[in-house]
């Protein structure tokens, strides 16, 4: 029986890879292991020109004057060439049936590629360990949230991930600065999600991300030498800071519904103590670093897909973000700042060939000051347009080419540009051709 039982765990470990070229060992008995991933280096041009100059009429988030400082010009990056993998991955997964218990276990291990420079992390994508009953699945690990997964389902051609041609440069962020705190949909490292058996074409998911460096009886700031017991320097912020009382804790949740030729979900995700507002405005209107202030920054989406047209869709997405915070000093400092964003695109197959096109749009918004000071949203209202083409020569391999225009108010400073860093109010232009091969 022993002998039986090893023969077919070995021979399981040679069977033909499965179905969408996965290379699939073993089988749900005895457990299987896949290999898989996404290759799509491109080579890319960029510039960007226009920035705002000093003495232009800003937001009050951005200069509390209203007016840009300074008196020499603004410089912002010219033209750049670069060879970039965006956020190419390799990942292993697997399952296993427990058919006793009516239970299959499911695991990934899921890490970006730096080939273009040769270093990489082990796991930092999606990465868990779970559980699949006839109740739900649950999984534990390094996950997409919630608002990621069932929102902004355009992703051009599969390649958008880390690319300039990503919605989410826009649709997601404060638009103030750059200072990733107050993006929404992200990765989430240390996570618990659920989501339900699928019924009628309905899902429902949630997730939960505690502050795994909180001490609840640390409510003093971080030392500025804790070996020397130094002054007390300010409070950190976002998770991992574990000081000042903060909860730098996120929940994620959404419930959504597909069919055939429809796709809608209505999604949304809330962050304690990320301090999304304060790490983007002016420092002089920041909390980040007072003890006693706390921030809840919350977001909510719809999402929607239509495919009507053979070999076609359309997408739509309308969100509104919301960064907000609490137990200010006295003085004038930052209270809240909400904006809606939407984006909308058309993607179109013609035998091997694809086109695709998107809009995206980041609202001016409102917002508040303590002490009931004025507070201006004046030139935060940004645009962004994508477009691409791809010529695919089987189901794994296909070439593409790819541009997109961001166009910053005067305020604003959203950044789809990773190879330059371009000043508030710069418009921004790139290009690319790109492989990709899916295994």
């Amino acid at each position: 029986m022993r002998r039986k039982a090893a023969a077919l765990a070995v021979g399981a470990l040679f069977l033909a890879p499965a179905a969408h070229a996965q290379i699939v060992f073993g089988n749900p008995q005895v457990g299987t292991l896949q290999l898989y991933g996404k290759l799509y280096p491109q080579f890319g041009y960029g510039t960007s020109k226009d920035a705002t100059q000093p003495g232009s009429s800003v937001s009050t988030l951005a200069a509390t004057s209203g007016t840009l400082g300074g008196t020499a010009p603004i410089t912002t990056p010219g033209a750049h060439r670069a060879v970039d993998v965006q956020n190419s991955y390799i990942g292993f997964r697997g399952e296993r049936d427990i058919t006793n218990y009516t239970l299959k276990f499911i695991w990934q291990i899921e890490q970006g590629v730096n080939f273009d420079t040769g270093d990489a992390t082990w796991s930092n994508r999606n990465s868990f360990l779970g559980v699949r009953t006839g109740w739900g699945t649950v999984k534990l690990g390094n996950m997409d949230t919630i608002y990621k997964e069932y929102g902004d389902t355009f992703q051009m051609f599969g390649i958008s991930s880390g690319n300039f041609v990503s919605a989410s440069n826009m649709l997601s962020q404060i638009g103030i600065g750059r200072n990733g705190s107050a993006r929404f949909p992200e990765g989430k490292a240390n996570s618990i999600q659920y989501e339900t058996p699928t019924f009628g074409g309905f899902t429902v998911g949630y997730q939960y991300s505690p502050d795994e460096a909180r001490d609840t009886q640390n409510i003093a700031p971080t030392a500025a030498n804790p070996a020397t017991v130094t002054p007390a320097v300010n409070c950190g912020t976002g998770p991992g800071a574990g000081n000042c009382g903060r909860d730098a804790s996120l929940h994620s949740y959404g419930v959504k519904w597909d069919s055939e030729k429809i796709y809608v979900s209505v999604h949304g995700e809330r962050h304690n103590d990320f301090f999304g507002g304060s790490n983007n405005v002016t420092s002089s209107l920041s909390n980040a670093g007072t003890q006693g202030a706390h921030s809840k920054d919350t977001a909510g989406r719809v999402s929607a897909e239509f495919r009507v047209i053979p070999d076609g869709r359309f997408t739509l997405d309308v969100a509104r973000m919301k960064w907000s915070e609490y137990g200010q000093p006295v003085g004038t400092r930052f209270l809240s700042y909400q904006h809606p964003n939407w984006a909308a695109g058309y993607d179109q197959g013609f035998g091997p060939w694809r086109v695709a096109t998107q809009y995206i749009r980041g609202g001016e918004g409102s917002c508040q000051l303590t002490a009931g000071v004025n507070c201006s949203t004046t030139g935060l209202a940004s645009w962004m347009l994508t477009a691409g083409v791809r010529y695919r020569f089987d189901r794994q391999t296909f070439i593409y080419a790819i541009a997109a225009r961001l166009n910053n108010g005067a305020s604003a400073r959203y950044d789809n540009w990773s190879a330059a860093d371009p000043a508030r109010g710069a418009e921004i232009n790139q290009a690319a051709l790109g492989l990709s091969y899916t295994f």
